[in-house]
């Protein structure tokens, strides 16, 4: 199978750059490989897209979440296997695929699912605006607190890694007390208030945050969980249970719903989806199932 490789060398500021070589080799025992090596989204999406214009059956990228939703771009409705190796900050789409934390684990399973033909489809979500714009993502869309934690953990040189979500949490929380969001969930209209407000394809974001934990990537729904508004302690104490995915029998500012598409109409709010910006809302989030199809693992 010849396969394109799409590498981005700064994810996760570079701290897996020197796990490159073997996680290649790894690739390399089971296909054939062309490595694109890209210092940019677009850069990527172009490279990513005459390598499967010429012929390339297949798709890795080796990176974060960020590196993903880059994938996404290049792939544009083509339907090949795509299949990603965590080497970023924050791997939650590889986590929620199933695949080994470890790159070059990862590596070699994703070889040998792809070069037996071992795949699978899973859903994404696909954003649409009024103009006609459409944008798809894999994990989680965050809109207000949630947003504002990924915009502000992205631009924090310390601590490394996933921690410095942690941080970006406690620091924005004080700046939230809760909006209400105009939305339509599945052609019922309802006005929902909130601190937090996250669509999620998959349970996690940020590393850590389980936003939407009964998320299941392959079941044809997007999950929808709004908390708050609640005071600043209990905000917090609500905050801290999403790291940990704990759960509160006395918490009644959570809500969650199941839903095959979401129309948010307020607009003009901060939004992140797999921890890259896009455009604020109005937008419609609906679930395309079985969009991407991914190597089988496990």
């Amino acid at each position: 199978m010849n396969v394109a490789v799409v590498v981005n060398p700064s994810a996760a500021s570079g701290r897996f750059r020197h796990r490159l070589p073997q996680v290649l080799s790894t690739l390399e025992r089971r296909l054939r490989i062309e490595v694109l090596t890209t210092r940019s989204s677009a850069d990527a999406v172009a490279a990513c897209g005459r390598a499967l214009d010429g012929g390339a059956q297949a798709l890795v990228a080796i990176g974060g979440d960020g590196t993903f939703h880059t994938a996404l771009r290049a792939l544009d409705g083509r339907n090949v296997p795509f299949a990603l190796i965590p080497a970023g900050t924050c791997n939650d789409m590889a986590d929620a695929l199933g695949l080994p934390a470890d790159p070059v684990a990862a590596a070699a399973a994703a070889a040998e699912s792809l070069a037996d033909g071992n795949v699978q489809q899973v859903d994404l979500a696909e954003v649409v605006y009024p103009d006609g714009r459409t944008l798809r993502f894999g994990t989680v869309l965050a809109i207000g607190y949630a947003a504002s934690v990924a915009d502000r953990g992205g631009r924090l040189k310390w601590p490394a890694g996933p921690r410095r979500y942690d941080v970006a949490a406690l620091l924005e929380l004080p700046r939230f007390r809760g909006r209400v969001y105009d939305v339509t969930l599945d052609g019922v209209a309802a006005q929902l208030p909130a601190v937090l407000f996250s669509v999620g394809n998959t349970g996690r974001c940020g590393g850590k945050l389980h936003v939407c934990p009964d998320a299941d990537i392959a079941d044809g729904y997007l999950d929808v969980t709004t908390q708050g508004p609640n005071s600043l302690p209990a905000t917090l104490g609500s905050t801290m249970r999403l790291f940990s995915g704990v759960r509160s029998a006395t918490d009644t500012s959570t809500r969650r719903f199941r839903v095959r598409a979401i129309h948010v109409a307020s607009a003009g709010h901060v939004t992140f989806a797999d921890g890259e910006p896009l455009p604020p809302p109005p937008f419609t989030v609906h679930c395309a199932a079985g969009a991407l199809t991914v190597p089988k693992v496990g």
